[in-house]
């Protein structure tokens, strides 16, 4: 029997109940593509466009790192200007950090404290248009909710403005520096044990043109994580805000129509986007789009592509992905046995859809896969996912069971020993 034809068979009967017309849980499309093979096997919807959900999140994966490099880290540089002992004027010059909240928030001031400034004040607190903020952004409201959407600058910036007022100026909660210094010591960064205590006045937008600096002014430059690990933290947690956020950074929907063409060799036909996130949100319903649809096939080419892309510089799919059973923070770590540490996998939800894509490692070798489910509420997520789960075990069964990883979990946290702050500009100055 063919490999095809086996994987049809048992999958036919694990979820046989879901090809009914009018179940509520049934099968969109799957296909599946060995390691070095030119072949991609599936049903004969493969090439047909349903929902993608959250697997959307492996596109715009993709679309960062080959327009950014997977070792990018965003910068935002941090300009403070005495006006008396221990008072200063603070200005953030943006660069569009999406992972941009608490953490680096408590990192940079703790940062700022250590250095033999005596900062004990801030009078203005300004910010300029490349400066984002959610001050949530690890937390399940930026997670999984809809990504605040700006129809325009003044909508932006009152929006930072709101995160900075209600966050970063605020007074630091005991346990949650206690957490940030914990991070940083695990990436052999030390903060002061004491949490930083500087005072702010006011908070007010100053476009980056219109900010200079002067004999009195010292500036720091922070940087964030490399690029591959804030990818790995989307995907663990399935980041709406982050995914969103990169897709608007690199140029929204119009350049990565751009991208899909020049890059992939693709168009509307094979993935049609809306946000990087696969997510449906309000604005994108208002303007009478709906959720990001592809092709199961377009899918498993994009997964191709990742791997080579990211191989080019000694990374991995696990480097950007979650592994099965192992990365205990992911959507994928409850799927166990034969999943289990064999398993590399994106997950994804919607009103309408169910889908993982990934790889799995088996005795027969690696094999790219993409399911897609139809489910008609949130009340068939899990006949859905048991659905999905079924045909992966399936595919390990007819080909020679599974067969681990080497990989060990690994923390993607939003800032390294990288992200310390440099002296960019003014006079040297030492630690307290």
């Amino acid at each position: 029997m063919s490999f095809l034809k086996t994987q049809f068979v048992i999958a036919a009967l694990v979820v046989g109940f879901t090809t009914s017309a009018s179940a509520k849980v049934y099968l969109n499309s799957a296909c599946t593509m060995k390691a070095k093979s030119q072949s991609i096997e599936g049903n004969g919807s493969k090439d047909e466009k349903f929902p993608l959900a959250s697997i959307s999140k492996l596109v715009t994966s993709l679309w960062a790192i080959e327009t950014l490099g997977p070792k990018y880290r965003f910068t935002t540089k941090i300009h403070l200007t005495k006006k008396a002992d221990g008072l200063f004027d603070m200005h953030i010059e943006g660069g569009k950090d999406p992972i941009f909240g608490r953490s680096v928030g408590y990192f940079v001031l703790a940062q700022m404290a250590m250095r033999e400034l005596n900062i004990k004040q801030v009078d203005t607190l300004t910010f300029d248009e490349n400066f984002l903020m959610e001050w949530n952004v690890e937390e399940p409201t930026a997670i999984a909710g809809d990504t605040k959407y700006y129809p325009d600058l003044a909508a932006q910036t009152a929006h930072v403005k709101h995160e900075l007022e209600n966050g970063f100026i605020t007074p630091i909660a005991d346990n949650s520096y206690k957490y940030v210094r914990a991070m940083a010591k695990s990436v052999e960064v030390l903060l002061p044990e004491s949490k930083p205590n500087i005072k702010f006045n006011k908070v007010e937008f100053l476009p980056k043109q219109e900010f200079k600096q002067d004999t009195q002014t010292v500036s720091f430059t922070y940087r964030s994580a490399p690029l591959h690990k804030i990818i790995k933290n989307m995907n663990n947690k399935s980041n709406n805000y982050i995914a969103d956020h990169l897709y608007w950074n690199l140029g929204d929907t119009p350049a990565f129509n751009e991208f899909l063409q020049k890059n992939l060799k693709m168009d509307n036909r094979d993935l049609q986007f809306n946000l990087g996130s696969g997510n449906n949100a309000d604005y994108i319903s208002k303007k009478k789009y709906d959720y990001n649809e592809g092709t199961c096939s377009a899918m498993i080419k994009v997964l191709i592509c990742l791997n080579e892309v990211l191989a080019t510089q000694g990374l991995a799919l696990t480097d950007v992905m979650a592994v099965a059973g192992t990365d205990t923070e992911s959507t994928v770590a409850k799927y166990g046995g034969a999943m289990e540490g064999a398993m590399v996998g994106k997950t994804g939800t919607v009103d309408k859809a169910k889908t993982l894509a990934g790889t799995i490692s088996t005795g027969n070798g690696t094999i790219y896969f993409v399911i897609l489910m139809h489910k008609d509420s949130s009340g068939e997520n899990g006949s859905a996912a048991n659905a999905i789960k079924n045909r992966i075990r399936a595919l390990f069964t007819i080909n020679n069971g599974s067969k681990k990883i080497n990989y060990s979990e690994f923390s993607p946290l939003p800032f390294d020993k990288g992200s310390a702050l440099v002296l960019e500009y003014g006079p040297k100055l030492g630690m307290y």
